[in-house]
């Protein structure tokens, strides 16, 4: 019962937030909830990842699934299917369009769901940093979004080669964006 309403709502591997657990079971006192979950996990319908942090396991013959960190930023502070509202920075923005080949340590983020300008958090030994944006990010302007935080994370010994101004190119091209929504950042 518990499980097959949280199936309703999210699908298999999807992270899932106490929450929304205690949004979906609102008709449920906050410890009911709670004996609820602790239930379904000892009966390995849900799984908790990290504090806080559930999800529904697909189950197969080698075993359950897993859900991983990068899942857990994506849903609470990049996107949620149709809801757009961050996007990655840092060097993991310089490695996408080929600025740098570094990989990084750490994945910084600038999202709306992050009220302090800046704080560092770790989800099962996985560091991230989080910045709050200057202006609100969603599916209409985040490749604009994209493109100014790529130039404002360049450094001055930066260069743009021509594999990378073929990838911003391509990006821009893509995704359609205008000068008019570059300089409304």
């Amino acid at each position: 019962m518990f499980a097959e309403r949280i199936l309703e709502t999210f699908d298999l591997n999807e992270p899932i937030f106490t929450e929304e657990l205690l949004r979906l079971f609102s008709d449920y006192s906050r410890p009911q909830v709670f004996r609820l979950i602790d239930a379904a996990k000892e009966r390995g319908e849900i799984v908790q990842y990290s504090k806080g942090i559930y999800y529904i396991p697909q189950k197969s013959r080698l075993g359950n699934s897993t859900i991983t960190a990068d899942d857990v930023i994506r849903k609470r502070y990049l996107n949620n299917q149709e809801d757009v509202y961050g996007v990655y920075s840092g060097v993991k923005l310089l490695n996408a369009f080929a600025v740098t080949t570094q990989m990084a340590g750490v994945i910084e983020v600038v999202t709306n769901n992050e009220a302090a300008k800046y704080r560092e958090i770790q989800i099962n030994n996985r560091h991230y940093i989080l910045r709050r944006s200057r202006c609100t990010i969603n599916k209409d302007n985040v490749a604009a979004y994209t493109v100014m935080q790529l130039f404002s994370e360049m450094e001055k010994e930066d260069k743009l080669d021509e594999s990378s101004i073929r990838k911003l190119r391509g990006y821009i091209a893509k995704q359609g964006i205008s000068q008019g929504q570059l300089f409304s950042m």
